[in-house]
């Protein structure tokens, strides 16, 4: 004689977590069976019947390595670790007032500062990116008559971004940052900005930025800033760049675009580390000589009449360059030797009239653009010829 208790496909699996068996239950219509599952190294393979618990509802046991979290081992996993505490706020004295909290020192300013809106406008309103426990990690300041002191007391700020600010004055408790700021952004000051000396104690910044800001000069203590990958500051009176930024291990990339009275880059002389150069719409007269690693360079609309000073150039990555817009008039025999793999020259509006024999072998062009020369017909047809056979696209 034999009777159903439960169908093989309305079978349920219960885990049952730690420090509970794992369970299997099955239906039949009113009845309801339950197998509690027993871990077993031995080799033991049992079912042990446990009764009518009560009407309809059956208790099974199943004692064998089937029941076991991986087969035979017979431990479950362990739990993951709870989530890290949130930092310690320490409180912050400023003016006679003590804070003890990001949101108070927010909400004191009385500034309309949006938290964490889901569509950030960093160009028009202030908005400020807070953590789950309630830390502001990024703060935007747009269009402010001045910077209240008081932000400098968030002790978990990591970008500060200043623009459109009409009576800028960075004041010395910038150095309260130290330990957290790695992104400084000042753009679009109306006044003519001095950056104190405390900023470059700023032991972790990686990227500054201080654009169109009318700045005259950036100290020598730049060198200070170990840390700096990212220099901008565009659009600005620079006259003359620190020879610091020649010696800085860390920097990589550096932008001085649109400082009308910038003719010389020869402060970079000998840098190791930079990749990446912009600087167009200066008075350059002359390329910075002896740096190895320079992989992106844009001096356009400057005043060079030749290239010398690049040849020396031996970096592995993919080569961009562009001098659109000078006074070149030749490019000597030796200067793409080096260049193994150039994706974009751009050296449209000059007074070219012949280009060296090792641009022909250098191999990875997807655009030479040399528009506005004075290449005469053949050179023209030398030049277009030679490039047919290749995917690259000549502009002429």
């Amino acid at each position: 004689y034999s009777f159903s208790i439960g169908k093989q496909e309305t079978a349920k699996w219960n885990p049952g977590g730690i420090g509970g068996s794992p369970t299997v239950t099955y239906t039949d219509g009113p009845k309801t069976l339950v197998v509690t599952l027993v871990c077993s190294k031995a080799g033991t393979d049992e079912l042990e019947a446990l009764g009518e618990s009560s009407t309809n509802n059956y208790k099974m046991r199943l004692t064998n390595k089937c029941a076991c979290w991986d087969g035979c081992g017979g431990t479950p996993p362990p739990p993951p670790p709870p989530p890290p505490p949130p930092p310690p706020q320490r409180n912050c004295s400023m003016h006679g007032h003590v804070y003890t909290s990001d949101k108070e020192i927010i909400q004191s300013t009385l500034l309309d500062i949006a938290i964490n809106p889901s569509q950030p406008s960093p160009t028009t309103s202030s908005y400020a990116v807070v953590d789950k426990y309630g830390a502001v990690i990024e703060l935007y300041l747009i269009g402010i008559d001045d910077v209240p002191s008081v932000f400098f007391c968030l002790q978990s700020l990591q970008v500060l971004s200043i623009i459109g600010c009409t009576n800028l004055s960075i004041p010395s408790e910038l150095l309260l940052l130290a330990d957290t700021l790695a992104s400084f952004t000042v753009a679009n000051i109306s006044t003519s900005l001095t950056l104190p000396p405390e900023l470059f104690n700023m032991t972790i910044l990686s990227t500054l930025s201080i654009i169109n800001s009318s700045l005259t000069e950036l100290s020598e203590d730049i060198i200070n800033l170990d840390k700096l990958t990212e220099l901008t500051l565009d659009q600005n009176q620079l006259t003359s760049l620190p020879t610091a930024l020649g010696k800085m291990a860390s920097l990589k990339r550096l932008s001085v675009s649109n400082n009308l009275r910038l003719a010389s880059l020869n402060a970079l002389n000998g840098s190791t580390s930079l990749t990446t150069l912009q600087g167009s719409h200066c008075i350059i007269t002359n390329l910075p000589p002896n740096i190895l690693s320079l992989s992106t360079i844009e001096l356009n609309n400057n005043l060079l009449t030749s290239l010398d000073g690049l040849n020396i150039i031996e970096s592995n990555s993919t080569i961009s360059m562009s001098f659109a817009n000078n006074s070149i008039n030749s490019i000597s025999n030796d200067f793409f030797n080096n260049m193994q793999t150039i994706e974009y020259l751009d050296l449209s509006g000059n007074q070219l009239s012949k280009l060296p024999v090792s641009i022909y072998p250098a191999k990875g062009f997807q655009i030479l653009n040399l528009r506005n020369n004075v290449f005469g017909h053949q050179e023209t047809e030398w030049v277009q010829g030679i490039f047919r056979p290749t995917n690259s696209t000549v502009i002429m």
